[in-house]
């Protein structure tokens, strides 16, 4: 590198002499450079491939299990993700009517490709919607509240079909036992609502939107309401009924028959109010979920349906639970707070499941802002025996388990699920509140337990019960009105004689 180039000062002078020395310096090196990296690159390439085959040959067990193992659990993702896949019953068929006027069966048949007496049954079991235009303020009445005689009297024929109501209802807007719903802010909802539910043989215009639920969701325990010891209480205004599990109160998108109301009106049926006026289908007046059995209360009349809600504003409506667990729940009253914006209609953000809080809130400003206060009270707990196949498929094993009667001060979404939940007792079969059993929101500040990722990995493990859960709408008192069900699916406790 050091190397002279001689140039005689005769040929050019002495600056250029200097220019091309360390011009040709420069070349030198870089050229001298490239020669060392291509030796450099030939070595380590001859190294790498020597070790890459001595690897392969000395750790080949070690790459088959890895490879197996990938592919173990490649196979139970995949079968996780079609464990997931959603329920032919949720898939549902978008179109449009033919450029004609054609029947609403004929258009159903085309669209879901199904025959016409299949299109027939779909649409009586209330799998078909249409979309049709906003509905003006007396279409709404006639639909929903007036009598067949247009007298204009609400409550007369029962008539609303509450399975119409979007699932959107109230955004994010909090809904309390104490926040009555007038009239004139029904039809302002109603009025957007665009979707309806066809539920009789019809002609539609030529270009009507229209959605189809080819395979309607099925609730086989809606049968089991023919048996007439399952109607607990009668009189002019109000039903009492012991409802099965597996049932919902309110109806599925793609079933408007099978569900209480439905069930109870043509199972049970027919009725009459106190005029003699026959009952076209009762009125639900307040939710049980669809996992749990027990008292559910139906109105004849739109009129008993208030009187209800105002004696559930005044809290002059005492409900019993009877819970089933694996671990004793505390006696005594339990007073825990939900966050506020999950238990708002038609809220979907958030988990499935609701969490509590055992501390309360900072001020009062801040529960009435963003929390539920939920209050109940366990009166008895006691263990009890459960026998296998005593009329039911759960198989209780060698472990104790405790039944709870349970005294519900205030009305929440999934309240006693979750109380029960946060105290570490969750309900037998209720894989939605198992997972989170003893989390609560107090302690997401808990920074050396790293309770943040364990709740949301419990979360995650958290699905809808598929089966009856341990718990049962047990009794209920209201007005002078009593009523008590069944025994539930568990059996009474007592032990049998072997």
């Amino acid at each position: 590198v050091g190397w002279d180039i001689y140039i005689s000062p005769n040929i050019m002078s002495d600056h250029k002499a200097t220019i091309i020395k360390r011009r040709s310096r420069m070349f030198l090196v870089i050229l001298l450079e490239i020669v060392i990296i291509l030796l450099y690159e030939c070595t380590f390439s001859s190294a790498w491939s020597a070790c890459t085959q001595q690897q392969r040959q000395g750790v080949g067990r070690m790459s088959q299990s890895k490879v197996l193992l990938e592919a173990t659990q490649t196979k139970d993702s995949d079968k996780e993700k079609s464990s997931r896949k959603a329920p032919a019953w949720m898939k549902c068929v978008n179109g449009v009517t033919p450029p004609r006027v054609c029947a609403l069966n004929e258009a159903v048949s085309k669209l879901a490709g199904v025959t016409l007496e299949e299109a027939n049954d779909l649409i009586e079991i209330g799998a078909v919607w249409a979309r049709l235009d906003a509905l003006t303020e007396d279409e709404i009445l006639d639909q929903y509240y007036r009598d067949e005689d247009d007298s204009g009297d609400i409550g007369g024929y029962g008539r609303m079909r509450y399975a119409d109501l979007p699932k959107s209802w109230g955004g994010s807007r909090v809904v309390t036992e104490t926040e009555p719903e007038d009239i004139d802010s029904y039809i302002e909802k109603m009025e957007s609502m665009r979707y309806k539910r066809i539920l009789t043989p019809s002609s539609l215009p030529p270009g009507t939107d229209i959605r189809i639920y080819p395979k309607p969701r099925r609730f086989p325990s809606c049968y089991h309401l023919a048996d007439p010891s399952r109607l607990l209480y009668e009189d002019t205004t109000f039903l009492i009924v012991d409802k099965p599990p597996m049932l919902p109160t309110q109806p599925d998108c793609s079933n408007y028959k099978e569900c209480c109301p439905g069930c109870v009106n043509d199972l049970m049926g027919p009725f009459t109010q106190i005029d003699g006026t026959p009952v076209t289908r009762p009125l639900i007046c307040h939710r049980v979920d669809s996992c749990v059995g027990g008292c559910v209360v139906l109105s004849k009349s739109g009129s008993g349906q208030k009187v209800f809600s105002s004696l559930q504003r005044e809290r002059k409506i005492k409900k019993v639970y009877l819970t089933l667990t694996t671990q004793p729940v505390p006696l005594g009253l339990h007073v825990h707070w939900m966050w506020a914006p999950l238990l708002a209609r038609g809220e979907t953000a958030g988990p499935p499941c609701q969490f509590v809080s055992h501390t309360p809130p900072a001020s009062r400003r801040k529960a009435r802002q963003s929390w539920t206060r939920c209050v109940l009270e366990v009166t008895k707990c006691e263990p009890i025996s459960i026998h296998k196949h005593d009329g039911h498929t759960y198989d209780p094993g060698n472990i104790t388990h405790y039944q709870s009667t349970v005294r519900l001060v205030t009305g929440r979404k999934h309240q006693v699920r979750a109380q029960l939940s946060s105290l570490g007792c969750p309900i037998v079969r209720d894989t939605l509140y198992q997972p989170i059993a003893g989390y609560t929101l107090d302690k997401l500040g808990d920074q050396e337990n790293d309770n943040e990722e364990s709740m949301d990995d419990a979360v995650a493990k958290c699905r809808i019960p598929r089966e009856p859960i341990g718990l049962q709408a047990h009794a209920i008192l209201f007005g002078g009105v009593r009523a008590r069900s069944r025994t539930p699916w568990w059996g009474d406790g007592r032990k049998k004689n072997t």
